[in-house]
């Protein structure tokens, strides 16, 4: 798989199952080891957190949440600008959230990978 270029930048955040999640991150290594995606798993962060929001229910459910920086906001947090130097900083900046157990893995993929 090429990696193509990524130029805008996000912050995704991704629930699913541990398997389908783990086949997620193997079809973006080749966009993490370039420096273009910066993966972080954030599961802890909601497991015993309050179950109002779907990111907390997805935890405690026991599925894996995933978050995904893309573009410039990768920079961001390399630079430890204010606003993004803690995992708690970056998710204040999390832009979109979907669950990953009712898609195809390339459709995850194409959701973090390009612009929509």
């Amino acid at each position: 798989m090429k990696a193509s270029s990524i130029s805008f930048g996000r912050v995704i955040a991704v629930s699913g199952k541990q398997k389908k999640m783990d086949k997620v991150n193997k079809k973006l290594l080749p966009y993490a080891k370039t420096g273009k995606v910066m993966i972080k798993d954030v599961s802890y962060y909601y497991k015993n957190a309050s179950p109002v929001g779907e990111m907390a229910q997805a935890a405690q459910r026991g599925e894996s949440i995933d978050i995904y920086i893309t573009g410039n906001d990768i920079n961001k947090i390399k630079e430890k600008q204010t606003g993004w130097r803690s995992i708690r900083d970056i998710l204040v900046n999390i832009e979109d959230y979907f669950s990953a157990n009712d898609m195809f893995v390339s459709e995850v993929v194409d959701k973090i990978v390009k612009k929509s």
